[in-house]
């Protein structure tokens, strides 16, 4: 079976697993969307009930999904870079031109700077924070976050997989119904990918990532504030969080460990704070397309976490622009063993040698 690919239907535990608490302790209101934009969507929703200026300050590096919500929502944005260990450059001369700011972090791992978000919001910007790449963190969010939005499908298997959090305050708006063909055609990929996985019917794959992409399109031409559905509430609050987390970090400090030591093929982030559970184990690659084949010659499919959104002028951000052409990533998540890890240092090693 390949290493990575997204997540089939999994085992859930009979006991909860306090994720909400996690994501956001004592939130004053929780609402479940379709999808992590539809979280997004609905937080900016509640925030234009009052702010009239709707100016934003977005990631340059960042998915088309999410910027895409400011700019459905008619918000005026500025981007602020980030350098090669994905730490955000913010400008402060900005603050007092932003109504919203963004803040993110990166497969797993928090790199902006608290002091910057901490005088935003003292001077009025309200703070929403992407909880999207840091799920499994036990880090926690930021704690001058007015809202937290979160996905979870590159976590674990769920038709449904967005959560909004109002720090303090309930929500002034409503989700509308989700759809119900988006949920059908994306409960039929995880059904599918489950079969794959149990079976290795590489045809099997080929369907599931059909009908995994065929609703992802879909969801970027009818993403709103859609709710989710109850079975998917109820598999991310009785999800196996805490082995997960330690399955996940176990296999990072074992790639940390094992990769051949090379200057053009680098992890982004070469230590593992306790804090911390990775999302994927990214690289920065002087050859990227190179490798990408030879790992997904190996069936170990590489993903490329995004590319360039059309909304933003890539080439003022040179930080941003350097990571969209150079980073990839791998999985290391809970479906993998630490001998699936050294199959993966191995085909690593082989395309060192072979260079």
């Amino acid at each position: 079976m390949e290493i990575g690919g997204f997540f089939p239907y999994e085992k859930n535990s009979s006991e909860t697993n306090g994720y909400i608490d996690l994501v956001c302790p004592n939130a004053g209101d929780v609402i479940h969307l379709m999808s992590g934009r539809c979280a997004i969507y609905l937080c900016l929703q509640d925030s234009m009930l009052t702010d009239t200026k709707r100016t934003a300050y977005l990631p340059a590096y960042t998915c088309e999904t999410v910027s895409g919500c400011f700019v459905k929502a008619g918000y005026k944005i500025y981007y602020y870079d980030v350098d090669q260990s994905l730490v955000p450059q913010f400008d402060d001369s900005l603050i007092d031109k932003i109504s919203f700011l963004l803040i993110c972090g990166y497969y797993g791992f928090s790199t902006f700077d608290t002091d910057f978000v901490r005088t935003c919001r003292s001077r009025g910007v309200t703070v929403m924070q992407d909880t999207t790449h840091t799920a499994f963190s036990p880090s926690g969010p930021c704690p001058d976050s007015d809202y937290v939005a979160v996905s979870l499908r590159k976590w674990m298997g769920v038709t449904s997989g967005g959560l909004a959090f109002k720090r303090t305050g309930r929500f002034g708006v409503s989700p509308v119904p989700a759809d119900k063909e988006h949920l059908k055609i994306r409960d039929r990929a995880l059904r599918t990918r489950e079969e794959y996985e149990r079976t290795g019917d590489e045809a099997l794959n080929k369907k599931s990532a059909d009908a995994f992409w065929e609703a992802e399109w879909m969801l970027r031409e009818i993403f709103d504030m859609q709710e989710g559905d109850g079975e998917s509430l109820q598999t991310i609050l009785h999800y196996p969080l805490a082995e997960a987390v330690k399955k996940r970090r176990d296999n990072y400090a074992y790639l940390l460990e094992h990769l051949p030591d090379n200057p053009s093929v680098r992890p982004v982030f070469p230590h593992l704070p306790q804090d911390t559970c990775p999302m994927f184990f990214p690289f920065l690659c002087e050859d990227r397309e190179s490798l990408m084949k030879h790992l997904a010659a190996a069936g170990i499919p590489p993903k490329v976490y995004w590319p360039v959104p059309p909304f933003i002028d890539i080439g003022t951000y040179p930080g941003a622009h350097y990571i969209y052409e150079h980073i990839m990533s791998i999985s290391c998540d809970q479906r993998f063993t630490r001998d699936d890890m050294q199959r993966v240092s191995d085909v690593f090693q082989e395309f060192m040698e072979g260079r």
